[in-house]
This record gives C-alpha cells, sequence and structure tokens, in this order.
C-alpha cells in the first residue's frame, strides 16, 4: 500500500475521535476528514469504535443536499447492509437521524488518493485489485442479480493492506423490469444525483435506450463501469465519455479486455466475469505469479494435495517478492488462519508455512512485529491441536526471541509447560528440546522454580528416549555458560543443583536403559564442581563406581570420567580440610585448576545434539 495511506491509517492511532459522534446508537467516533480528489455525495472520515479497539472508516451523508440525493444515499445505506461479500466494503453499522445519514465500515481510504503515488508493486497490486473488483461484480449481477450501475474510481476503497472494496452502491438495484406500483431502478431514476456521473454514462443509457437496458444481456451495463475505473487507474479522472477510446497510459497487456468493456453496443461488451474468464487464461492480463499465489492462498483449503505441496514448496520465494505492506495485512493474517485452522495437508505444509510466517516477521520493525506477529503466534500456543502445538515447538528458534519476556512469562510458558505432561510423548520430547530455547526468556523464579523441576519430573518418563533428553537438557541449563546459553542472573542455582537435579541423577544411575545412564554420568561429569564434596563422597562415588564394570563400553567409559572428575573434586575438598578434626572442617573452596581439568575431560557431553531418541522407540505421534 502506498506511503499516503498507511499514514493516513497512522492518525488513528492520533487523533483518537474529535469529541465524539454525537449520533444515538451510533458506536464509532469520527476522527479526520478525508480530502481526496473525487466526486461523492459522501464526507469521509476515519473513526474508530467508541471503545477505541476496533478501526472504521465512517461516509456522512447530510440531508439538506435534497431529497433525490436523499434516496440515492439511503439506497445505499440498504444495500450495504443487506449484500456482503469479501470483495464488497465491509458494513459495520449504519444510523439514519433527521438530518443525516451515517455508515461505518471496515478501516479503508478511497482510491482516489492512492493513485498516482509510488507504490511497492504496484502494477501487481492494481491487476489484483481489478480481479477483486471483478469478482464482486460478478457476484452483484450473476448472485444477486442486481446492477451496481456507479462502477468509477470514487466507487473503490483500499484497505491498509492494498486490498481494493467495492462500495458506492448509491444506484444498485434489480436487473431488468421492476413491478413495484411504477418506480423505475435507481440507476435510471437518480443518475443526476451522482456527481461527474453524465461523463461516464453508458452509451445506452446517455441514448435512455431503456428497453437494451432492462433486456439486455446481464453485466453488461457494470463492464462500462469496469472499463471507466480502469481508464481511471491509468489515465485519472474521465471527463467525458470519449476519452474512453484513448489508450493514454493503459499498459497494453490490459488494452484488448478493455475494448471489449467499453464497447458501445451493450450485446458485444463484455461482462465482469467474462474480463475474468479471459484475463485468467494463460498469458492473460490476471495470469501473473502474484495474483495466482493470492487466489492459492486464500482457497487452500481445497486444493488438491500435490498443488499445496509444488505451491508450499516455493513459498518462502513466492512471499519475499510479494509488496510489503500487503504482505503485512493481507498475506500474514492468510497463513496464521492456515496455521491456526489447519485443513492445509501435511506438518511439512504447516511447517512451510510457520517459516513464512517468520520470514514476513523479521521484515518489519519491533512495533510491527510486537503488533502483528508476536500476539497472533502466543495465541497458538493455547491451541488444542497437536500437530499445531509440535509444529511450535519444533520452530520455537525462529520466533521467540523476538517475543518480550513480559509476554513468554504470561502466556508462552503455561500453555508451553503443559507440554511436558502431554499424554503424546512426541509432544513432550519436543517440548524437553524446545525448553533449551525458551530458557533465556524465562526470569529465574520461573526456570529454578518450574523448569528445571519439570525436566526433573520427565527423568522418570515411561518413554526411555524423553529420559535421556531431559537429562541432557538439565546438564546444558547447569552449564549454561559452557553450553552457549545465556541465561538470566545466574540461571539455575546452587540449591536447584543440589536439592533438585543431584537426587534425580542419583536415581537415573539405575536407570534399565543404557544411553540415560550414560547421560546421568555424563551430566554428573559436568556438573561435578557444583556439587558438595562430602554429598560425593558419601552418596555418588558409591553410586557409580558399580558402573565402572557396567556391561555397555559407552557407560563404562562415561562411568570413569565421572569418577575421574568426582574424586578430583573430593581430594581438592579434602586438601582444604585441617589435619585434624578438632577445629572442624573448612569451608568447600572454588574448583581447583585440577578439578576443573576433570571436569573438561567429561566436556565432550556438551556436544551432544539433543537428537530425537524416542521416535525410534515411541513411534509416529497420533494426533
Amino acid at each position: 500500500m502506498s506511503g499516503l495511506s498507511s499514514y493516513l491509517f497512522s492518525t488513528l492511532s492520533k487523533v483518537g475521535g474529535l469529541g465524539g459522534s454525537g449520533v444515538p446508537d451510533f458506536h464509532f467516533t469520527l476522527g479526520e476528514k478525508l480530502e481526496f480528489p473525487g466526486k461523492t455525495l459522501w464526507q469521509v472520515h476515519l473513526a474508530q469504535s467508541t471503545n477505541g479497539k476496533q478501526e472504521a472508516t465512517v461516509f456522512v451523508f447530510d440531508k439538506g443536499q435534497g431529497a433525490s440525493h436523499t434516496a440515492a444515499a439511503q439506497n445505499a445505506l440498504k444495500r450495504m447492509r443487506t449484500l456482503r461479500h469479501p470483495n464488497m466494503l465491509k458494513y459495520l453499522e449504519g444510523v439514519e437521524t433527521a438530518e443525516a445519514i451515517y455508515i461505518a465500515t471496515e478501516a479503508v481510504v478511497p482510491l482516489v488518493m492512492d493513485l498516482g503515488v509510488k507504490r511497492d508493486g504496484s502494477d501487481e497490486l492494481i491487476k489484483w485489485g481489478l480481479f477483486k473488483v471483478a469478482e464482486a461484480l460478478k457476484f452483484i449481477n450473476e448472485d444477486c442479480k442486481l446492477v451496481h450501475g456507479n462502477m468509477a474510481a470514487t466507487s473503490v476503497f483500499v484497505t491498509r493492506a492494498g486490498e481494493w472494496r467495492v462500495g458506492g452502491l448509491e444506484l444498485a438495484d434489480v436487473a431488468g423490469s421492476k413491478d413495484n406500483g411504477g418506480s423505475q431502478q435507481m440507476y435510471r431514476q437518480y443518475t443526476s444525483v451522482i456527481p461527474g456521473y453524465a461523463a461516464r454514462m453508458a452509451p445506452e443509457m446517455a441514448a435512455q435506450n431503456w428497453a437494451l437496458v432492462q433486456g439486455g444481456k446481464l453485466g453488461a451495463l457494470d463492464g462500462w463501469g469496469l472499463a471507466v475505473l480502469i481508464y481511471e487507474i491509468y489515465n485519472g479522472e474521465l471527463q467525458a465519455a470519449t476519452q474512453m477510446q484513448t489508450q493514454g497510459q493503459i499498459p497494453q497487456s490490459v488494452w484488448p479486455l478493455y475494448r471489449r468493456l467499453y464497447a458501445t453496443d451493450m450485446r458485444r461488451r463484455a461482462t465482469a466475469a467474462e474480463f475474468l474468464q479471459v484475463g485468467q487464461q494463460t498469458g492473460g492480463y490476471l495470469d501473473s505469479k502474484f495474483v495466482r499465489a493470492c487466489q492459492f492462498i486464500e482457497n487452500v483449503a481445497v486444493k488438491e494435495e500435490e498443488e499445496r505441496r509444488e505451491f508450499f514448496a516455493g513459498l518462502d520465494t513466492t512471499i519475499a517478492e510479494f509488496p510489503a505492506e500487503f504482505t503485512k495485512h493481507k498475506i500474514l493474517p492468510e497463513l496464521l488462519k492456515m496455521i491456526e485452522f489447519g485443513g492445509i495437508g501435511s506438518r511439512e505444509h504447516d511447517a512451510k508455512v510457520l517459516s513464512s510466517v517468520i520470514q514476513i516477521g523479521k521484515r518489519m520493525d519491533e512495533d510491527e512485529y510486537n503488533r502483528l506477529v508476536a500476539p497472533a503466534i502466543v495465541q497458538l500456543f493455547g491451541s488444542n491441536d497437536r500437530a499445531l502445538r509440535f509444529n511450535l515447538l519444533e520452530h520455537m528458534g525462529g520466533f521467540i526471541e523476538s517475543v518480550p519476556q513480559s509476554l513468554v512469562l504470561k502466556k508462552v510458558y503455561p500453555d508451553f509447560a503443559a507440554g511436558f505432561l502431554d499424554g503424546a510423548p512426541a509432544i513432550r520430547e519436543a517440548t524437553v528440546k524446545a525448553a533449551l530455547v525458551l530458557a533465556p526468556k524465562l526470569n529465574q523464579k520461573t526456570l529454578n522454580g518450574d523448569l528445571m523441576r519439570q525436566l526433573v519430573r520427565l527423568v522418570a518418563d515411561a518413554e526411555p528416549g524423553i529420559r535421556t533428553n531431559s537429562l541432557i537438557c538439565i546438564g546444558k541449563l547447569c552449564t549454561a555458560r559452557r553450553s552457549g546459553i545465556e541465561l538470566e542472573g545466574d540461571g539455575v542455582t546452587e540449591s536447584t543443583v543440589r536439592f533438585v537435579v543431584c537426587p534425580a541423577l542419583l536415581h537415573a544411575l539405575r536407570d534399565q536403559f543404557p544411553p540415560v545412564r550414560s547421560a546421568a554420568l555424563s551430566v554428573a561429569s559436568a556438573c561435578a564442581g557444583r556439587w558438595d564434596a562430602l554429598e560425593v563422597s558419601r552418596r555418588v562415588v558409591p553410586a557409580i563406581s558399580p558402573l565402572l564394570v557396567d556391561s555397555e563400553l559407552p557407560v563404562r567409559s562415561a562411568a570413569f570420567k565421572a569418577m575421574s572428575a568426582m574424586i578430583s573434586r573430593v581430594d581438592e575438598y579434602a586438601k582444604s580440610m585441617p589435619e585434624t578434626s578438632s577445629k572442624g572442617p573448612a569451608a568447600p573452596g572454588k574448583p581447583s585448576v585440577q578439578t576443573q581439568a576433570s571436569m573438561g575431560a567429561a566436556d565432550g557431553w556438551s556436544g551432544w545434539a539433543v537428537s530425537s531418541l524416542s521416535s525410534t522407540i515411541t513411534g509416529a505421534l497420533s494426533l
């Protein structure tokens, strides 16, 4: 979207309101009035809901303009209340008083304010905009059996994402003959009240050939209006119908389609439906990578699996080529809906979509990320869909760093911690792995008071692979600095190591699964300098001794390294003791160079990758 429109939308957060609308039963506060070079019956204001939670645009009509003008405005209100389509201006609320008519819609700005302003990817956005307008006209003509009757640049509005919406329903009415007491269609009776309408009137209407209008091809009248819109997009406001024969700045790629739309013979004129059909043919005006990708994303749920696989394989590249504003406000919400509501196929597709969301987030500044991406991802953690939660856990490293700590502690961690108790082994294991990524965002209270206890509890999990990975994660957190993990403050405290971690390690040394015993020994070696020396001599050394002759070679090797580290720790403490107990034992000091060297010999454990051992033990996750 243009810089102009971005500025206009940004003012919503600043103007707040100009004293409120003062209209009974109207729940929107008027803000800045938009001054634009179009001709319209309405005053257009940026606005907010009275509770400040929703941005909007409010159209205000002054009944002092006259009875005919009022009838057209009343018709617009009536049609906006009843016509609903994704490509039409979204109606929020409307009120009619003795003096005025108020219509609140989704937040938009008039297209005429956006034209002529340099835009990122403007050519593709225009193609997509015309596609959406044509779809809306097709809906009006074919599904509703109505005629829009007032299509021009002044009847199109632009959302924050740069998407076009059809409005201007002052003349919308039924097609063909109308038998309701002899009254005539709005587009036949009230064209004179629409500013500038005479300059763009279709030939059959200018000739008042109403028999042809009523009996002609359905949608042909709005086909002319679509041609008017294309002309005004590229050449500015139409001053006379004869100008439409001049190509001017209209691209050659759309010129043949345009000529079919402004055919003076209504019977030969193309409709919006035909514009779509011909334009989307191979090599046609609407047959562009951008338009196809946008269509696919909107309709991904009904696509075949092979089509999805092909599309998602190149999704990252496709997203990178999209206009920035369009990506933020259109593509991002669509991708988040895919993740949240599912229906797009395999976990591989989910991963691609989440990866694209993360990629879009990287193109945003901190404020935009916190406003658009972080809340959406945080909300996903509360989902009951195991496939979605698994996907979030696997890709946590790509987004969690950008989420504010306060949001992590308040919203993310409670849902994350539920994964430790999940009935599916794959979810528990993925939660353990993700703990290494999440830990730097936790404060000491949460780290020591909950996370470490959750990991220790899983040392007794029924799945041996989860027990092994839990030990590895515990060890990396206890030796965070050597493992390259930046934790808040002192990280895992001495108290947690002594009273939470150490008992779990001693229990794991007796585990029946060899990799669990090996992991426990390696973690014990790495943490030797943090063990209480008396505890080591009285409980740890005796517990390690049987493993020196374990039936598994990796366990025996780890046992010898652990024993060496523990003996060094005890030896250091013993050297600090007095020759006689009469003076009492000296307080244990810091590990000596010799002890640190022994601990260093065990540092090989820290190079372990947190591998998915349980994948070969528990099988695939049943979702």
